[in-house]
């Protein structure tokens, strides 16, 4: 299975900004980044070649990952506006630098841009979904053990004498098959 894409708006005190901590994304007057909510995207995005993680950190990306408990494809609605920000602003830089040709690894750009074009907005989407097992998908019971080459071979054996005995009352009697 490929990496998810999905990342999160954090918002970064003034204070904190050194630091490099960031807490979840709510209205205030920090400055706003996004992060991946998976460590091995963040961690595919740092192996990357470094224009590609210029092009990212310049447009508002971070390469730490976020704690979010939101399920593949979807994104809180209030980032909707900070989230098509930093996307125009990632866009504009990929347009102008380019990545044709630079090593991406396993970071892959066409995905992170499917990723995002199908993310919607939805409140309390809880991450971990219990896996539903219709009985249909349910595997059958144990299945009868094969014959063993000594079954198949007295099979054959015994059906042959069969047919023989049979070939022979029939010859005995005057009528041929």
């Amino acid at each position: 299975m490929g990496l998810e894409y999905d990342f999160d708006i954090v918002t970064i005190d003034a204070d904190e900004t050194n630091s490099g901590s960031a807490k979840s994304a709510a209205p205030a007057k920090g400055a706003t980044r996004a992060q991946f909510r998976r460590a091995k995207t963040a961690e595919a995005l740092r192996a990357a070649s470094p224009k590609i993680r210029l092009v990212f950190e310049e447009a508002g990306f971070g390469l730490d990952p976020t704690n979010s408990n939101l399920a593949h494809g979807y994104f809180r609605p209030q980032d909707t506006a900070e989230r098509e920000r930093i996307l125009r602003a990632l866009f504009a830089n990929i347009r102008a630098v380019g990545v044709k040709g630079e090593y991406c690894g396993a970071f892959d750009i066409r995905q992170f841009i499917d990723d995002v074009k199908t993310a919607r907005p939805r409140d309390d989407v809880p991450s971990e979904v219990k896996e539903w097992i219709s009985k249909s998908r349910e595997p059958a019971g144990p299945k009868p053990k094969r014959r063993s080459i000594q079954g198949r071979i007295g099979f054959a054996l015994g059906l042959a004498v069969v047919v023989i005995v049979v070939l022979k009352y029939l010859a005995s009697a005057g009528t041929a098959p």
